[in-house]
C-alpha cells in the first residue's frame, strides 16, 4: 500500500512547486517572518571577567640575590601561565623599585629593589599592582617617583600611590571583555607608616571615595594593606572596613599584610579575601611561605565564583611554585576551616578550593560541585 503511494506524493509535491513558480509566489523572507511573529532579538551574552589576585611581593633582599643569579624567570616561572590566563592580574608590590634612597633591608626592614626586578611582575602578567602599604615609600619621594616611572615604562599599572600625595587615593581604571573595572587601594595599619592612602578612622573617606569610584565603572576591586602580621583571622577593624566597603559599592576586596593565608568571607554576594598571604617573600618557613593563587570569575547577573589554588614558596627558589601532597590538603584544609569560620562554605575539589558567591536571583544553588560549574565561565 505505501509502496503504491509514492509516485502520488512525488507527483504532488512536484505540482505544489510549479504553482508557486507560476504565480510568482515567494516564501517570505526569514527576517520578516521572526518580525511579523513577534519573536525578539536574543539578548547579548553576559559579560565576564577573570580576575587573578595574589598577596604580598617583595623583590629585595634575598629575593633580589636570587634574581641576581638566577634570573627573574625563575623566580615566576611556575605559576606565570595561570597568572597570564586572566583578563587582570593583581598584586600588592611590597617595596619601591629604585636606585636611590634609603636601604636596610634586614637591619631596619627598609627595602629598595633593583629596578630591573620589574621583569617578575612583566614575566608574571601583572596588570596592575597596590602600592597602599607600608613599605612603598621606605625609599622616599624620589624612590617613589622612580617606581612608578618604571613600572609605567613596564606597562603595569598602579593604585594607591602617585606622583602628588594629595592624588594617592585616586581611582584606577581597566577595560577588559567590554567592563570598565576600577581599582581603590588604601592602607589600614596601627602603627606609623608612610602611605599615600589611609582609611580615617570613622571610614568616612574610603564611603564616598568608593561611592564616588563605583559610579565611574561596571565592577570595583578595593585593595587593603591591613590587620595584624601573622593573624589568620580578621580583626573587628578589618570586618568593618570591610563590610562598610561592599554597603558602600565595592563588588569584591582584596586583602595583605598579614604574611598568612586568611579565610574568604562572602557578605551581601561579594567576596572578602582577608589576607591571600605572601605570594614572593623571604621569611620564615611554615605558614608564612604558603599561600595561595587566587582566581575570581564574575559573570554578569550571576555573580561570582572563587578559586584558590594552593601555592608555598620554597627557599631554593624563592618564587611561588604549586603545592604538592601533603601540603596542598594541609593548606586547602586550614583555608576551608578559616572561610568556614567567617560563615563561607568551601569545597575543595580538583586540588583547589572553590567558593561561589551567585548573585540575587541568579537562581543558583550553591551547594554542590554541579552547581558551582553552572556560574563557571565559557571555557574557564
Amino acid at each position: 500500500m505505501t509502496a503504491l503511494r509514492r509516485p502520488y506524493i512525488r507527483i504532488g509535491y512536484w505540482c505544489i512547486l510549479l504553482i508557486l513558480a507560476v504565480s510568482g509566489c515567494q516564501p517570505p523572507p526569514a527576517g520578516r517572518v521572526a518580525a511579523d511573529a513577534g519573536v525578539p532579538a536574543p539578548p547579548p551574552p553576559p559579560r565576564q571577567l577573570t580576575l587573578a589576585a595574589v598577596g604580598d611581593i617583595m623583590l629585595d633582599r634575598s629575593v633580589g640575590e636570587k634574581i641576581d643569579r638566577k634570573g627573574s624567570a625563575y623566580i615566576i616561572e611556575q605559576v606565570a601561565a595561570k597568572l597570564k590566563q586572566a583578563d587582570i592580574t593583581f598584586g600588592n608590590l611590597e617595596c619601591p623599585l629604585s636606585t636611590v634612597g634609603p636601604h636596610a633591608p634586614r637591619e631596619h626592614l627598609i627595602f629598595r629593589a633593583d629596578p630591573e626586578t620589574v621583569q617578575v611582575l612583566v614575566l608574571g602578567g601583572f596588570d596592575i599592582v597596590s602600592l597602599a602599604n607600608n613599605h612603598t615609600l621606605n625609599a622616599g619621594r624620589a624612590g617613589l617617583l622612580q617606581t612608578l616611572q618604571h613600572l609605567e615604562e613596564a606597562g603595569i599599572a598602579y593604585v594607591g600611590a602617585a606622583k602628588e600625595k594629595s592624588e594617592g587615593s585616586r581611582p584606577t581604571f581597566i577595560e577588559a571583555n567590554g567592563l570598565n573595572i576600577g581599582f581603590l587601594a588604601y592602607t589600614d595599619l596601627n602603627f606609623a607608616h608612610g602611605s599615600y592612602s589611609k582609611v580615617d578612622k570613622d571610614l568616612s573617606n574610603i564611603e564616598s571615595q568608593i561611592v564616588a569610584a563605583k559610579n565611574n565603572c561596571d565592577l570595583l576591586a578595593v585593595s587593603y594593606h591591613w590587620g595584624t602580621e601573622y593573624h589568620r583571622h580578621p580583626s573587628a577593624r578589618q570586618i568593618q572596613v570591610a563590610h562598610t566597603s561592599i554597603d558602600a559599592g565595592a563588588d569584591v576586596v582584596l586583602g595583605h599584610h598579614p604574611h598568612v593565608l586568611a579565610g574568604v568571607e562572602i557578605y551581601k554576594q561579594r567576596p572578602i579575601l582577608y589576607s591571600m598571604g605572601n605570594f614572593i617573600f623571604d621569611q620564615r618557613a611554615g605558614e608564612r611561605m604558603e599561600s595561595g593563587l587566587f582566581t575570581l570569575y564574575y559573570t554578569e547577573g550571576r555573580g561570582w565564583r572563587v578559586e584558590m589554588k594552593p601555592v608555598w614558596i620554597p627557599w631554593s627558589r624563592l618564587g611561588p611554585e604549586y603545592a604538592v601532597e601533603p601540603r596542598r590538603t594541609e593548606i586547602l584544609q586550614r583555608f576551608q576551616q578559616l572561610s568556614e569560620e567567617l560563615g563561607t562554605a568551601v569545597i575543595l575539589e580538583a586540588g583547589q578550593a572553590i567558593i561561589p558567591a551567585p548573585a540575587p536571583g541568579s537562581q543558583i544553588e550553591p551547594t554542590t560541585a554541579a552547581a558551582i560549574s553552572r556560574v563557571c565561565l565559557q571555557g574557564a
